[in-house]
């Protein structure tokens, strides 16, 4: 499930061009953390997720994989 939603917030960042230096200071995550984060090299948070959702403008469960 965390690399689905990794993926969709790769996916997002890339389609509306987003800097990831901009992410990590709206979100208030280390650019060294949140690079990890992104690229799995360290496991997403639930603390980290809210705050890239929050600095998206995007609500909680917009990344979360919908179950078919």
């Amino acid at each position: 499930m965390g690399e689905k939603v990794i993926k969709n917030i790769n996916d997002y960042i890339s389609a509306n061009n987003i800097s990831l230096t901009k992410l990590a200071e709206a979100s208030g995550i280390l650019y060294n953390t949140l690079w990890k984060i992104l690229n799995r090299n360290k496991d997403i948070t639930v603390k980290d997720y809210i705050a890239i959702c929050k600095a998206l403008n995007e609500p909680v469960e917009y990344f979360i994989p919908k179950e078919k």
